[in-house]
């Protein structure tokens, strides 16, 4: 349904009602192009309370989930100054937290590298499936940045709060054996077995109410920055 649309991602809905998009720029190994930036935008106006979709699968092409932010498109002088990359991230956000609150479940199969802008997608999905060869980095600190796209906020909440802090300060890569060890993964399959668990895992959620899975995963979203109250007074809602 409506690829054509798209320039560096393929975006497909099947007959169950599970939507799939691929990044497709297997030449940056999926990095955060404009192009995709804009297609998760298009995405996401697509997916975003429309009824025929259940569920969403996030994955990538060939070797890679995605290598995060497009390092190359970081030199351009006008791109860097301070004003005007404060101004890009607040735009980015602006589709993220769409993607964090969307009205139906987000599964991601890395299929291969998930670095840092990469990893903070990963983060933001309900389940991470990875395959054996997929691999982990909060890789900002090996150019002498901070993490970005809310890895402050998702990273600590999915690993807990020594571990976030020496994988963003280290900016090392852990395989998916560590990843999952580490509470951050659903499972690890086989490369060849890894989108075909994801589609039974959307199968499986895909028969649920979508509008109670919808409110579960809105309220469950603030449970750790929410009181009992606060959290009561949501479920009575």
């Amino acid at each position: 349904i409506m690829s054509e649309t798209f320039t560096d991602a393929i975006f497909e809905i099947d007959d169950n009602g599970i939507a799939t998009f691929t990044m497709n720029r297997p030449d940056v190994l999926n990095a955060l192009t404009d192009g995709l930036k804009d297609d998760f935008i298009r995405m996401l106006d697509t997916v975003q309370s429309n009824d025929d979709v259940n569920v969403l699968i996030l994955t990538g092409t060939e070797r890679a989930f995605s290598a995060g932010g497009n390092v190359k498109g970081m030199g351009d002088p006008t791109r860097a100054q301070p004003t005007r990359a404060r101004s890009r991230l607040m735009r980015m956000h602006e589709w993220l937290v769409r993607l964090h609150n969307l009205d139906c479940p987000v599964i991601a199969a890395v299929n291969g590298l998930a670095f840092g802008g990469g990893l903070a997608l990963a983060l933001q999905a309900d389940f991470v499936l990875a395959s054996e060869r997929a691999s982990f980095s909060s890789v900002f600190g090996r150019i002498g940045l901070v993490p970005d796209m809310a890895v402050f906020y998702s990273l600590p909440r999915a690993v807990g709060m020594q571990k976030a802090k020496e994988l963003m300060y280290t900016a090392r890569s852990m395989d998916a054996q560590e990843a999952n060890d580490m509470g951050l993964l659903y499972g690890i399959y086989p490369a060849d077995d890894l989108m075909p668990a994801a589609r039974a895992l959307a199968a499986r959620l895909a028969q649920g109410s979508k509008e109670a899975i919808g409110m579960t995963k809105k309220i469950v979203n603030r449970s750790f920055q929410s009181d009992y109250a606060t959290m009561a007074e949501l479920e009575a809602d």
